[in-house]
């Protein structure tokens, strides 16, 4: 019995550390991307998430750049907004959602504005660590659009990628606890 109860958190203890140094699974990234528009969240740490959106409509692969979030921080929607029309962008090829707070929140809120302007295949662009949780979340949020993830790199050292991979697993479980996913 005592030797159970001293394995069982070291097992907890490994899982954790193991999952710290794996991203939440999500679907292949083809190496063309083509889509009707680019999606792209708060939450974007060094803007990271917005640089390959703007990548993407600038070689032709995205028509549209949806931008969604309230932001904490200074990255919000709005923000993105200024900071893709500097890169060139044409702001009447930009969608604003401005409410959201939550990756939840982000894929709800954003998936009228997607229907309304017919956009049926959309690049999701988010960090690697997260795509898993986003993917599905959209998946669940707009089941009529074909979602393309398109991941970026964490930013960061080592120990907070590790973090939040690990942060990622966690939140990717409340999410299915929740029914959310």
């Amino acid at each position: 019995m005592r030797r159970r109860l001293i394995l069982a958190p070291l097992g907890l203890l490994l899982a954790a550390s193991a999952l710290a140094h794996l991203d939440p699974p999500h679907s292949a990234t083809p190496s063309l991307v083509e889509a009707d528009a680019a999606l792209v969240m708060s939450g974007d740490v060094g803007y990271l998430r917005l640089e390959r959106a703007s990548a993407l409509f600038q070689a032709g692969g995205v028509s549209w750049l949806v931008l969604t979030g309230a932001g904490v921080g200074g990255d919000s929607a709005l923000t993105m907004r200024d900071l893709a029309i500097k890169k060139g962008i044409p702001a009447e090829r930009i969608l604003i959602e401005d409410r959201a707070t939550t990756t939840r929140e982000n894929l709800l809120l954003a998936a009228p504005i997607l229907g309304e302007r017919g956009l049926r295949a959309v690049a999701l662009i988010t960090n690697a660590s997260h795509m898993g949780r986003a993917e599905r979340v959209a998946r669940r949020a707009a089941p009529a659009v074909r979602w393309i993830p398109v991941p970026v790199a964490d930013p960061g050292p080592q120990e907070r990628i590790c973090r939040t991979r690990l942060q990622e697993w966690v939140k990717l479980a409340w999410y299915a606890v929740r029914g959310w996913i």
